[in-house]
């Protein structure tokens, strides 16, 4: 993933004219963006923007696209701390699941953003999350590596409620999920204008 400095201005013209518009298809943003910008560059723009994760594809018919949380960042309508829900951390920062202690307990599985993170816990073995959160793993990762205090708080509770199976599952997936709510939330009140 790039980091955002490094997107391309041309890149940003068609991010910000996707986000004026909040979802679009071919025609809508080349009609939007006139010349030079036809159909078929913006075929070729959006399926990389697509693959960098900037954009998400939400029909495919006809096709359209929004704007992924890191499309978000890269035109600034995400708060500055909204950003941890959706960055990599480097892979040696990433959460690495496992059922019990040893290389022969890795599941294969890793998170390296929040949003990730929350994507993994729907799928993962449910033993893997019965491991970590007695362990803090979870709770420390968020925290040290995540910088997010107020969610490694919510994870220490879960703790203490000490479940087990799917309804440990189900109370991970809706912390995370009212978090990343909480942190994304200046959407619902209006959006920027760009000039």
């Amino acid at each position: 993933m790039k980091f955002i400095s490094q997107i391309a201005e041309h890149d940003i013209k068609i991010l910000k004219a996707i986000y004026g518009m909040e979802k679009a298809t071919l025609e809508e943003l080349a009609k939007k963006l006139g010349e030079p910008y036809t159909v078929s560059d913006l075929t070729a723009y959006l399926n990389r923007l697509e693959m960098e994760n900037l954009l998400e594809k939400i029909l495919e018919e006809p096709l359209t696209y929004k704007l992924s949380g890191l499309g978000l960042i890269a035109v600034g309508a995400l708060p500055e701390k909204a950003r941890r829900v959706f960055l990599l951390v480097p892979p040696d920062k990433s959460f690495f699941f496992y059922t019990g202690v040893g290389p022969e307990n890795f599941t294969g599985i890793i998170a390296r953003s929040l949003s990730d993170f929350r994507e993994k816990v729907k799928t993962v073995d449910v033993r893997s999350l019965e491991f970590h959160i007695p362990r803090r793993d979870i709770e420390r990762w968020v925290r040290d590596v995540l910088e997010d205090e107020e969610l490694a708080e919510r994870i220490e509770q879960i703790r203490q409620l000490k479940l087990e199976g799917e309804p440990l599952r189900n109370r991970i997936l809706n912390t995370v999920d009212f978090r990343i709510k909480e942190l994304t939330s200046v959407f619902k009140f209006g959006k920027i204008r760009f000039t």
